[in-house]
Formats: C-alpha cells, sequence, structure tokens
C-alpha cells in the first residue's frame, strides 16, 4: 500500500473516531423532579415545602450549574387539600422570579463558538473536521431545545391551583442577594382570601 492510501486510511480512521468523540458532546441529561415532602402545616388545608437547590443538584436536576451564571433555584411543593380555587401568581412572591427561559439560555451550548472552534480545526487538517462540526452543530441545537423545553416543564408558573391538587416545580431568583428568608400570597378566587405563606408560618387574612 502507498504512502497516499495509508495516509488516506488514516485520515479515515481518525475521522471516525472524532465523529464518534464530538457526536456525545452536545447532550443535554437532566433527571426530573421529585415531590418534595410536606411534613409542615400539616394541620393546616394549605401547606407547602420547599429545597434550595446546591451545584451539585443543579446539574442532576438541570444538567448545568446555573449558579455559576447568577441564578439561584429554590424546588417548591405546593399542596392545596382546601376547597377552595388558589390563584398562584410569581408576582406575589417575595423574591424576584426570573423566567426559565432568560436561565436557559444563559446556559445554551455555544453553538457559535462551537462553530468557529471547527472551522479553525478544519483549516489546519485540510477538511477534516467539517463533518463533525455539522454532527456537533446539529447536537447542539437539538441540546438547547431540549434544555429550554426541560426548564419550562420543571419551572412554577401563573396558574390557579384547583382544590384538592398539588404543584411541584421550580423558580429561579438572582443568586445575587438571596434570602432563603421568603413568602408568597395565593389568593383565594372566590372570597379573595389572601393566604400568606412564608418559611417560618402559614397564616391567613381576609
Amino acid at each position: 500500500m502507498n504512502s497516499k492510501k495509508i495516509n488516506l486510511c488514516s485520515k479515515l480512521f481518525s475521522l471516525g473516531i472524532i465523529i464518534s468523540l464530538f457526536s456525545g458532546c452536545a447532550k443535554y441529561r437532566a433527571k426530573p423532579l421529585k415531590k418534595l415532602f410536606t411534613p409542615a402545616f400539616q394541620e393546616q388545608t394549605i401547606s407547602f415545602d420547599y429545597h434550595i437547590l446546591n451545584k451539585q443538584e443543579c446539574k442532576k436536576y438541570l444538567d448545568r450549574d446555573v449558579m455559576s451564571k447568577g441564578y439561584q433555584p429554590i424546588h417548591l411543593t405546593i399542596v392545596n387539600n382546601s376547597n377552595r380555587y388558589l390563584n398562584l401568581s410569581l408576582d406575589n412572591f417575595s423574591l424576584l422570579c426570573i423566567s426559565p427561559s432568560t436561565v436557559a439560555k444563559s446556559v445554551h451550548f455555544s453553538t457559535a463558538g462551537r462553530a468557529a472552534g471547527y472551522t479553525v480545526a478544519s483549516i489546519l487538517t485540510f477538511g477534516l473536521f467539517l463533518i463533525p462540526a455539522v454532527v456537533d452543530g446539529v447536537g447542539s441545537s437539538k441540546a438547547n431545545k431540549e434544555l429550554d423545553a426541560d426548564f419550562e416543564i420543571k419551572s412554577i408558573k401563573d396558574r390557579i391551583i384547583a382544590p384538592h391538587h398539588t404543584i411541584n416545580g421550580l423558580i429561579f431568583t438572582p443568586k445575587e442577594g438571596f434570602d432563603k428568608d421568603f413568602s408568597f400570597v395565593l389568593v383565594g378566587q372566590e372570597r379573595k382570601e389572601r393566604f400568606i405563606l412564608s418559611t417560618s408560618q402559614l397564616s391567613i387574612k381576609t
């Protein structure tokens, strides 16, 4: 076998290795959230529990360290064991709630940056990185879409909590100045009762 064929085989072999390596890089992997156990306020008809995620839990449930981007995720489980329809609004939290789409975009795979790196590599290797660039670009775009969808699904949004229903999800707040002592208000649809839930107590104001 002449040197040209050996060189070609070597490049093809290297290309196969590169594709196998890079095709698995841009992926989104995250575990689903579990409902929190709510031992607090068992004597009440409305209760909640919360958990402040750390970096390891961010990686587990979001596959991203969103804290390094300045966002603190809080896991909430809210239980409505009453006969009331309750209005939940993120505007009624003492914390500033950031939209999941904003947080998700901050931890996207940088397709432009990765493409630029592949372009330089392709020039230096006479096009050897062109196919991996396409594979990785498609993978990055798909992973970003999966990330967006998962953040959206796992996040708590404005909604009506029906009687005897439980909601479970995340809210995101700025990490800077974050205070673990927070509260939020649920408003009864019929009588406009205000149910103030906080990390220290549950009270009702009509």
